[in-house]
């Protein structure tokens, strides 16, 4: 029988072999913004919580100088699917010395997230290990956290063990895992919070509450439109006065961090236009009736790629993975949420509801906003990746209640708990063909 320690059991197995194969697979920083967020993970490792400004106006800081020449050994594969790894590009070289460094995009994210990666990069200096195989050492650190976190998680939330399973095993998640980036331990401590927050709703916890609270806070500093989470406390079966200050305390610290991110992130330079988040918001309160159709024509404009991100689109989105398999992920994202469907009482469905259309919502406002040009019919730069974390989220609308699920639904769960098999399959293949056939 799959129980969810179980479930938890088989997700390590799969998950860390995946981890060991992408994080040795991959060349040097070629996860999609993985050279800024290495530059990231070597300023906290230097116990630099936050960026800082430059002398030219940048934002960033003091970088190993090394990073900075695998960034430029490597930097040609981007965007060229016709141009392959080479050896020269894995050849050793020292970390060297700290220079000022603009990496703005990253600069401005919380610390905790790339702490993993930033311990391997001070032990990797103190031990003499070279780059890029220090970055290799990086990505594993990070893919372990990762790892150990959504187990936990796995095996604390019960029913919904199979739909979290099968997000955090989907070739985006397992190659986010597999990075120097803040995205792998961030969807592990959103499944945690998922899983705490249906312990709290059986059990009114209030250790569980309040783990909940400090994790959906981190996750909503790490990427403010996930601060939509917040409904999740506001939604918890616990006294008023706890969910008010579990809430008030998570906008103080989102709000506060976001402020000091506003101040220094900057916006793109468009050759087609202006971009300027305050006229973007002005234009939709103005005409509220062309958000609608600004969804409608990113979808359609898009041809898929949202979709097909979601699934996997690796590297720097230069990786496809084959239309047969993500038309089979969908299949088995479908049966995982069978299997872990239960109906249950309607109280706090409005709430939860909201946390999961309030993220994937605030995804597409954050790019209309940062990202976008005035007056766009569409939205720039949405990517299905940053809509993992809503779907993880998801699994506390499918679990309503406890107790016995729709009929077959064990027999649905089998084919879900083996697709990682397929998947990890896929997705080295893919990769390999991509960077070195």
């Amino acid at each position: 029988m799959m129980t969810p320690r179980n479930i938890a059991l088989l997700y390590c197995l799969f998950a860390g072999l995946a981890a060991m194969l992408l994080a040795t697979t991959m060349p040097p920083l070629q996860n999609a913004d993985e050279e800024a967020h290495a530059f990231r993970a070597d300023q906290v490792s230097h116990l630099v919580p936050w960026g800082q400004a430059l002398p030219d106006g940048e934002y960033g800081g003091a970088v190993s100088v090394g990073l900075k020449v695998v960034e430029n050994r490597t930097a040609m594969l981007r965007f060229h699917p016709e141009r392959k790894v080479t050896r020269a590009m894995s050849a050793p070289l020292p970390w060297g010395a700290a220079a000022p460094t603009g990496f703005p995009n990253t600069a401005v994210n919380p610390p905790f997230f790339y702490a993993p990666a930033a311990a391997m990069a001070a032990f990797a200096r103190g031990a003499g290990i070279a780059l890029p195989r220090a970055l290799v050492l990086m990505r594993l650190a990070e893919g372990l956290a990762t790892i150990l976190i959504a187990a936990c998680a796995i095996a604390l939330a019960r029913d919904a063990a199979i739909w979290l399973f099968a997000i955090m095993l989907l070739p985006m998640s397992m190659a986010l895992s597999a990075a120097v980036a803040q995205d792998g331990p961030m969807l592990a401590c959103t499944t945690l919070a998922v899983a705490l927050y249906l312990r709290v709703r059986v059990s009114q916890s209030g250790p569980a509450f309040a783990g909940m609270c400090l994790l959906l806070t981190m996750v909503g500093m790490a990427r403010v439109p996930y601060f939509a989470f917040v409904f999740l406390v506001l939604a918890s079966p616990v006294r008023p006065s706890w969910r008010i200050l579990g809430a008030l305390l998570m906008f103080a610290c989102v709000a506060a961090w976001s402020a000091r991110s506003a101040a220094h992130f900057p916006l793109p330079l468009r050759q087609d236009g202006v971009v300027s988040p305050g006229s973007q918001v002005l234009r939709l309160i103005l005409h509220p009736w062309r958000a609608p159709l600004i969804f409608y024509r990113t979808l359609v404009a898009n041809n898929g790629f949202i979709i097909n991100s979601f699934i996997g689109q690796l590297g720097w989105l230069d990786v496809d993975l084959p239309g047969s398999y993500r038309k089979i992920a969908w299949i088995g994202l479908l049966f995982a949420a069978f299997a872990s469907f239960r109906r249950g009482e309607p109280r706090g469905l409005t709430l939860e509801a909201l946390a999961v259309a309030g993220a994937a919502c605030g995804v597409g406002l954050i790019q209309y906003m940062t990202w976008t040009v005035v007056g766009s019919p569409l939205v720039d730069g949405v990517q299905g990746r940053y809509f993992l974390a809503p779907a993880l989220v998801l699994a506390v609308l499918l679990t309503r209640g406890v107790g016995a699920g729709l009929p077959g639904a064990r027999w649905v769960a089998a084919p879900v708990l083996l697709l990682p098999v397929f998947s990890i399959a896929v997705t080295v293949h893919a990769l390999v063909l991509r960077y070195y056939f």
